[in-house]
């Protein structure tokens, strides 16, 4: 009986235990299939999927997919294939295999490259959330609109005119159970009704459209009409379209039950006052109105909005007084209002009493406009959780009420004229106070040796405030310091010891601008943004040869007294994306681990002694972007894998060096170059004709970099900009460039030993702004077409054996402001034109053959009043009028032809020579008698 009992009980477990394997840890197998079939149509180039395979039985565990809970079948609920940061995108086709899935609610292809979102989508009825994001699409099929069950659905294109998804959104009054759409990139112009689908949308709580082309007119003849407006809808978020303006209105009453509204328009496109239509929306929790062209007052309806917390009205137009504009908010909105942002617009006036003020202000952006006065006592807004005036004009000193708000987390009044000293009085009581940023005034911060502030830092700014001499001990205490800018502040010292290497969080640390001095503390290379340039130091060994991390990403330390060899050690830096060791005294050879930082973009290293060739581990640093050798005394050849290898290059500088040979041909293949200097080196050879190749400097508008700067990853998402400042020859002076670097295009190859003539291919590159090809051994001609480089400023030419006249089509650059041309061997008539004239004399001199204005030597001709006029005709081949040297040539070889055919035969034949001596004797005596004659009968008239 016992054997019995056991054995069913072995059968039972085992059942249980079949049953249990084959429904919960396997999916269903017709499901399974379906999936193996839709990796087919995919192309995996990163083998995201490679744990889709036939011999894993549970479809449930692979990537991106789960199951439903169900004990007696698991179906598949939800396929997630969104490709992270990471991840390589999916693209290929979305096989029909999927609608096999009829058990799906969630499905997300986000992020990857699929060109159409397949029409049988329409099929998965079961559906509750589709995103469908950032996948080059360019139509939205109607089937869509079978997915009644769909709450939450998200499209979107890529960003290019190519790819614009195009939609008329009949197919959204169909989805009668949706709650949250958000469409990106979507052409809407067919979609006359837009506002009709979204008013009648019974479901929709949730709207936001980014980016997206709306018809040029609204057609709805009830848009404004209260009584139509829908009554689910409480988030709308416009941004980034073209909303046409008589729309506005109608979308401030979209809902009486919005409570969420943001309207953020393209390029500010309206014009005006904020419409006045904030009446019936009373649950109004935030409004945010930025980036438009709004001016003027603010409507007093919003301060009726009796549950308004947050106004954002950042980056308008309005011209009101401050006072102005807290008074058309002293509704019932001052009692709920805690956040107000005013930044980027042009208010005036100074500071309002604070009565006028919400009483439970929390954050107030106000920076960046034109407000005067002294800063008010804030002590009253005790609730105050963020101060942000900076970039006004307000003056006088900082109030010392402002410690008293013991809320404060985040103050600042930098780029004003605030004057006077701060003292531990201002930070009495702010213990909560995390960013603080007191830059570009005039003020003097003293504090006693001892303070101890009561708040723990993690952004300070006292760029050109007083610090020094010595540096200040109060910073010491900041452990939780990720940004530290004291540049400029008059410190005279060495870095602290065992200061920064407490502060492991430092991401970002200015220096520059101070008298630091000594050697650079080994642990900084932790920091990730490091500017020490205008300093003091000596050494800089021991940091580069440190054996850290190597997090530093960007290292400044230019201007400073560095001297004797760079190491030749092993750099930790391979995240190092700038590096600025320019205007030292470092010689030796350039190291070769220089180039082991494979991610390095920029690199100045002119102005210092260097010797030797360049590494060619340089080869490797395909990201750089700028190189930068000026003033060293490198020699060799100029390497031809730059050309090659650093497809990216916007600026090569290798001027003042010894570099010699030819210039490669392979350096036309940097396209994007926009400054390339290799004067004042032995370089010898013709200028290639395929520097037409360059071309950044032939269509601007498709290569150019406006800004040369670069993303500075810092931790997590945060990213911080490094701006490349640098001194560029211009006009014959150096001057220092940062944010309009990018603007120029400059190409200079003065001082060296090129021959040959002048390529016309040169005369493509009409976005030069600067061409210096002075002191060479450059011949014949200039070319005919240099009045196609409109945009020239600055042109020299001069010290060469350039000859032939000058084209009349230089006089058509209505730009030039700059122009040498002396010292070669050019002839005629200098052009006419708006330009030439104006310059100096000297500009033209040592040209023996030229003549004509600013020149003091005429042309021949110009003294005859029946001088030939222009009938030029505009050829290229028309340089002048006349050319006065044939002109003389043919009179005296005229004169000799006609003196020798005459005087030759009278010597050589008698008969001749006798008739005509008879002939002119006759004549002589025909004339005596005449004039006898004459003579006589002038006597008669006279005397008689």
């Amino acid at each position: 009986m016992i054997k019995v009992v056991l054995l069913m009980l072995v059968l039972v477990m085992s059942y249980v235990w079949s049953s249990t394997s084959s429904s919960d840890d396997h999916c269903i197998e017709k499901e399974r299939q379906a999936l193996l079939n839709l990796k087919k149509g995919f192309v995996d180039d990163g083998n995201r999927l490679s744990s889709w395979k036939s011999s894993r039985r549970d479809c449930c565990a692979w990537r991106g997919i789960r199951c439903d809970n169900s004990k007696t079948h698991r179906h598949i609920i939800a396929l997630d294939l969104k490709s992270n940061y990471d991840d390589t995108q999916l693209y290929g086709e979305i096989g029909h295999s999927l609608v096999e899935l009829q058990h799906l609610r969630y499905l997300d292809l986000s992020y990857n490259a699929f060109t159409e979102i397949p029409e049988f989508i329409g099929s998965l009825t079961r559906l509750r959330s589709l995103i469908f994001e950032y996948n080059p699409i360019t139509f939205i099929p109607s089937q869509l609109g079978n997915l009644t069950r769909l709450k939450f659905l998200k499209l979107a294109g890529v960003d290019s005119d190519s790819y614009e998804i195009s939609t008329n959104l009949e197919w959204l009054s169909h989805l009668t159970s949706l709650r949250f759409l958000e469409l990106t990139y979507t052409n809407l112009t067919k979609s006359t009704n837009w506002f009709h689908l979204i008013k009648t949308a019974p479901s929709l709580s949730s709207l936001a459209l980014y980016s997206c082309v709306f018809p040029p007119t609204a057609t709805d003849l009830d848009i404004f009409s209260n009584k139509n407006s829908s009554n689910s809808l409480t988030n709308l978020d416009i941004a980034y379209g073209n909303i046409p303006h008589n729309a506005v209105p109608w979308l401030l009453n979209v809902s009486t039950n919005l409570v969420n509204l943001t309207l953020k328009l393209n390029d500010n496109l309206m014009k005006g006052p904020i419409p006045n239509s904030f009446e019936n929306m009373r649950f109004l929790e935030r409004i945010d109105l930025s980036s438009n062209g709004f001016e003027g007052e603010i409507p007093k309806s919003l301060g009726n909005l009796c549950n308004l917390e947050e106004l954002v009205l950042l980056n308008n137009k309005f011209n009101a007084t401050f006072s102005d504009v807290l008074e058309s908010l002293s509704g019932c909105a001052k009692h709920s209002l805690e956040s107000l942002d005013f930044e980027e617009n042009q208010l005036s006036g100074s500071f309002p009493d604070l009565k006028a003020f919400p009483v439970s202000l929390k954050e107030l952006w106000i920076n960046s406009n034109q407000l005067q006065g002294p800063l008010p006592n804030f002590s009253m807004l005790s609730s105050l959780r963020l101060v942000d005036v900076s970039y006004n004009k307000l003056n006088g000193t900082l109030p010392e009420d402002i410690g008293k708000l013991h809320h404060l987390e985040y103050l600042s009044v930098s780029s004003n004229s605030f004057t006077g000293f701060v003292s531990e009085v201002h930070f009495e009581k702010l213990s909560e106070l995390k960013e603080l940023d007191l830059s570009d005034n005039s003020l003097t911060l003293r504090t006693i040796s001892t303070w101890s502030p009561p708040f723990q830092l993690e952004r300070l700014s006292l760029r050109s405030c007083k610090l020094g001499p010595q540096f200040p001990s109060w910073i010491k205490t900041q452990i939780n310091l990720s940004y530290l800018d004291i540049s400029n502040s008059e410190i005279h010292s060495e870095i602290p010891n065992g200061f920064f290497n407490q502060t492991s969080n430092l991401n970002f640390l200015d220096l520059s601008s101070n008298q630091f001095h000594g050697c650079i503390p080994p642990y900084l290379s932790n920091v990730n943004m490091l500017i020490l340039s205008n300093n003091r130091f000596i050494d800089v060994k021991s940091f580069l040869c440190y054996p850290s991390q190597g997090s530093i990403k960007v290292l400044d330390i230019s201007n400073n007294m560095l001297s004797g060899n760079l190491p030749n050690c092993q750099w930790h830096m391979k995240e190092l994306i700038v590096l600025k060791l320019d205007n030292n005294n470092l010689s030796g050879i350039i190291p070769r681990t220089i180039g082991l930082s494979y991610g390095i973009q920029y690199l100045l290293l002119g102005h210092n002694n260097f010797s030797g060739k360049l590494p060619s581990s340089l080869k490797k640093c395909k990201q750089l972007q700028v190189l930068d050798v000026e003033y060293n005394n490198l020699e060799g050849n100029i390497p031809s894998w730059i050309g090659k290898r650093l497809m990216n290059l916007i600026i090569l500088r290798i001027r003042s060096n010894h570099f010699n040979g030819v210039i490669p041909s392979s350096l036309c293949h940097l396209h994007s170059l926009q400054i390339f200097d290799i004067s004042m080196n032995i370089i010898t050879g013709l200028i290639p004709s395929c520097i037409k190749n360059f071309t950044s400097m032939v269509d601007g508008k498709k290569e150019s970099h406006i800004n040369i700067w670069t993303p500075v990853p810092m931790y997590g998402d945060m990213f911080l900009t490094y701006e490349v400042v640098t001194s560029i020859m211009w006009r014959g002076a150096y001057r220092e460039y940062s944010s309009t670097l990018g603007l120029l295009r400059v190409i200079d190859l003065s001082s060296n030993n090129l021959i040959g003539k002048i390529p016309e291919e040169l005369t493509n590159l009409v976005e030069l702004v600067q061409l210096n090809l002075s002191r060479n051994s450059l011949n014949d001609t200039i070319p005919m077409k240099i009045g196609n480089l409109t945009n020239l400023i600055s042109l020299d030419l001069s010290h060469n054996k350039l000859s032939g006249a000058i084209p009349t089509s230089l006089a058509s650059i209505s730009t030039l402001s700059l122009l040498d041309l002396s010292n070669n061997k050019l002839s005629g008539r200098i052009p006419t034109g708006t330009q030439l004239q104006t310059f100096n004399a000297s500009m033209y001199m040592h040209n023996d053959g030229l003549c004509g204005p600013p020149l003091t030597n005429s042309c021949l001709g110009d003294e005859s009043p029946n001088r030939p006029q222009d009938h030029s005709d505009g050829a290229e081949d028309s340089e002048e009028w006349i050319d006065m040297s044939w002109l003389r040539m043919g009179i005296w070889v005229g004169f000799v032809i006609g003196f020798v055919g005459v005087c030759g035969n009278l010597l050589l034949n008698t008969s001749w020579r006798l008739n005509y001596f008879n002939y002119m004797g006759t004549i002589g005596d025909w004339l005596y008698v005449r004039i006898c004659v004459q003579t006589n009968l002038l006597k008669r008239r006279f005397f008689n």
